[in-house]
């Protein structure tokens, strides 16, 4: 008796769920130009240097993985969804840990209430690495700022609050306790470590790999072109850029480019500074990098002053005072920067 062969079955080719954010990318991104071209997922690793991972101190690996993301984005102008998701969510879990350990939740949604890519990644990178209190303090925070007043004030009511205000405020107490207990960071770099795309370098070859993947980027110089541009009008245009611009001038340094880095307390840039929150710069000099701080001091007869500082020392380098109306244009309402 003979038996013929037979082919196995097909098998039948399991679907990927595709990401948040390339589904939120491909909504957004209209293909106008370099910039608003979405190409996809380009670059599915995470390369991450030795002397990080080796560190006693978990923090080192979490920044190396903060400044893979920057080197990917600013360098090297990926697009979010075009690199590893999980390096996102690396970087706005840490970037939320960050903020509402400097100035609570308050500053944090200040800074990110509009920033639908830092939420949900922030969001995702919690979730992913298991960090449940932070995660539901986080997801309390949305339900709080975001729902309706009605839906909000009775979401605090069944967490025992008694009022909105009152639960927010708590918020930044109960975080506190769960970082004293259980802090996010050494969480942070387990989890970055039994990531399957990471990669792990000799620290003398990571600028091999980022210049490899960013040639991996086919758009990159048209992107550049397009960034260079941008920039100059937008430089050229905005208020922000020529009070931080006239900062530097007093300081007698020549400023390149700026960017803002949202409201922080005053004293995060200047420890010698007054206890108010800021509106904070970062400016790029040809002396190195800069903080330009905008604030209010005062009560009765509120004075707009602006402060140019060298982060973490000394007198300011430059300062100015300005009108009421010209802090205004300076400086965004809270939620809206």
């Amino acid at each position: 008796m003979s038996l013929e062969a037979t082919e196995p079955p097909p098998v039948e080719a399991i679907e990927q769920p595709v990401p948040w954010i390339v589904q939120y990318q491909r909504a957004q991104c209209s293909g106008a130009s370099p910039m608003t071209t979405f190409q996809g997922l380009i670059c599915d690793e995470i390369v991450l240097p030795q002397s990080a991972v080796e560190h006693a101190d978990p923090a080192q690996l979490v920044l190396a993985a903060d400044a893979w993301v920057d080197a990917l984005t600013n360098q090297a102008l990926f697009l979010p969804g075009e690199f590893a998701q999980e390096a996102l969510w690396s970087h706005y879990a840490r970037d939320y840990l960050t903020q509402v350990s400097a100035g609570g939740h308050a500053q944090y949604f200040a800074n990110r209430g509009n920033d639908e890519i830092a939420l949900r990644c922030a969001q995702s990178g919690l979730k992913s690495m298991l960090a449940d209190p932070h995660l539901e303090l986080f997801n309390l925070q949305l339900r709080l700022k975001r729902l309706k007043p009605a839906d909000a004030r009775k979401v605090a009511a069944d967490h025992n609050y008694r009022s909105v205000k009152a639960a927010l405020k708590d918020l930044d107490r109960r975080f506190a306790d769960v970082e004293a207990e259980e802090p996010l960071t050494a969480r942070h770099k387990t989890w970055l470590k039994s990531l399957r795309k990471l990669k792990i370098a000799p620290d003398a070859e990571m600028t091999g790999h980022l210049q490899r993947v960013a040639q991996a980027n086919m758009l990159l110089p048209r992107r550049k072109l397009e960034a260079d541009r941008v920039r100059a009008e937008t430089l050229r245009a905005s208020p922000q850029f020529r009070a931080v611009k006239a900062l530097c001038d007093m300081a007698g340094l020549t400023i390149t480019n700026f960017r803002p880095m949202g409201f922080a307390p005053i004293r995060s840039v200047w420890p010698d500074g007054p206890n108010v929150r800021a509106c904070i710069y970062r400016a790029e000099t040809d002396k190195g990098p800069r903080a330009a701080a905008f604030y209010r001091e005062g009560s009765l007869r509120k004075r707009h002053l602006s402060v140019l500082v060298e982060q973490g020392g000394g007198l300011p380098l430059g300062s100015l005072s300005l009108t009421g109306a010209e802090y205004a244009e300076i400086v965004p309402k809270e939620g809206e920067a």
